[in-house]
C-alpha cells in the first residue's frame, strides 16, 4: 500500500453523520473523545493539557517527516493522538506515558501493532540507547512542569537521534530560539544550540488544548549538528553556569569562581574576548573558546584568591 504524505493538503471537511466523523483521514482523533470513551479527565497533578487542534497536530507530523525504517519515540503520548498518526509511516512507535490510567485505557482501546506503550517516566528514558539500536526520531507535547528536565534528558551526549519535534511553552521556545544580546539568551539557549539547530514549526494558542493552559505554546524542531559547537567536558558547563549566574556583571567577575580572579582576565585575553564584556553578548563559539582557555588555566580556588 502506498502511504499518502501527511500535510495541510490532507485537511478536508468531515461529513456530518459519518461514523468516522471524529477521526480525520490523517489519523487524528480528538483526545476529548478518547477521554469520554474511557471515563477519564485531565489530571492537574500531571499538568495534563491535551492537544485538540488538528492543524497543529498535522504540522507536527509534517515537520517530523517520519521514515519507514525509523523508531519514533512519543514523549508523553497521552491519548496517543500523535502515535496513531505516525504509526502508518514508520517502523514502530514507542509511546511513553507515566499516567497509569491512560496506559490502561490505551491497552483497552486497541492500537496499531507497531505502537508499544511504555509506562515510564520520560525523564529517565534512555534516548541515546534507543537511537544506538537504529534510526530514531523524537516527538511530543512536553509537560510544562518538567520541560527543562526533559530537554536535558534528550540532549544528553551522545545525541544520535535524527530530529525532534516538540511542543513547548512559548517562553521556553523563545529561549531555545534566542540569539546573543537578546533578553532570552541564556544557559538553556546555549546548551541546546551547541548540540542542535533550532527552528520554529508553528505556534499554538491556549484554545488548542484541553483544558486550556494559562500560557501560549510553540512547536520547535531540534536537529543535531554533525559537529557540536561546543563539547561539555565539564569545564564548558562550569563556565557557562558561572558567568550567567551573574549575567549583568563582567566576564572577569563571573569567571572568578571557576579559575580565580587573576586567571579570569588572562583566560579572556587568551580567548580574544574583552574581560569587561557581559556574558549575554557572547556566542557559543566564544564561550567554547573561553572554556578552553579556562581549562588550560584551571586550578583549585583557595581562600584569599
Amino acid at each position: 500500500m502506498t502511504l499518502r504524505p501527511i500535510g495541510f493538503a490532507a485537511l478536508r471537511p468531515r461529513e456530518r453523520g459519518s461514523p468516522l466523523a471524529d477521526v480525520h483521514p490523517s489519523g487524528f482523533e480528538d483526545p476529548r473523545r478518547f477521554l469520554s470513551r474511557h471515563g477519564l479527565w485531565p489530571k492537574d497533578s500531571f499538568g495534563q493539557c491535551f492537544l485538540v487542534a488538528e492543524p497543529v497536530a498535522v504540522s507536527i507530523v509534517t515537520a517530523l517527516a517520519p521514515r519507514p525504517d525509523e523508531t519514533l519515540v512519543d514523549i508523553g503520548t497521552g491519548t496517543a493522538t500523535l502515535a496513531r498518526m505516525l504509526a502508518p509511516h514508520c517502523a514502530r512507535v514507542l509511546a511513553i506515558e507515566r499516567d497509569r490510567d491512560l496506559v490502561r485505557a490505551l491497552a483497552a482501546d486497541g492500537l496499531a501493532p507497531n505502537i508499544t506503550v511504555l509506562e515510564a517516566d520520560a525523564v529517565g528514558f534512555d534516548y541515546a540507547a534507543t537511537a544506538l539500536a537504529g534510526p530514531t526520531a523524537l516527538v511530543g507535547n512536553l509537560p510544562y512542569q518538567i520541560t527543562g528536565r526533559l530537554l536535558r534528558a534528550i540532549l544528553t551526549p551522545p545525541v544520535r537521534w535524527r530530529t525532534a519535534v516538540v511542543m513547548l511553552q512559548a517562553e521556553v521556545a523563545a529561549r531555545l530560539l534566542a540569539s546573543p544580546r537578546g533578553d532570552d539568551w541564556g544557559v538553556l539557549s546555549i546548551f541546546t544550540q551547541a548540540a542542535c539547530t533550532v527552528t520554529r514549526v508553528c505556534t499554538a494558542s491556549a484554545g488548542c488544548f484541553h483544558p486550556a493552559p494559562r500560557v501560549s505554546s510553540a512547536v520547535v524542531q531540534l536537529t543535531p549538528r554533525e559537529i557540536p559547537l561546543a563539547t561539555d567536558g565539564g569545564i564548558f558547563s562550569r563556565v557557562v553556569h558561572a558567568v550567567f549566574a551573574v549575567r549583568r556583571k563582567t566576564l572577569r567577575n563571573g569567571l572568578t569562581s571557576v579559575v580565580g580572579r587573576d586567571a579570569a582576565e588572562t583566560a579572556c585575553v587568551r580567548a580574544g574576548i574583552d574581560p569587561g564584556a557581559r556574558p549575554e553578548t557572547l556566542s557559543i563559539v566564544q564561550l567554547a573558546a573561553l572554556s578552553d582557555a579556562c581549562a588550560a588555566l584551571a586550578r583549585p580556588v583557595t581562600q584569599g584568591d
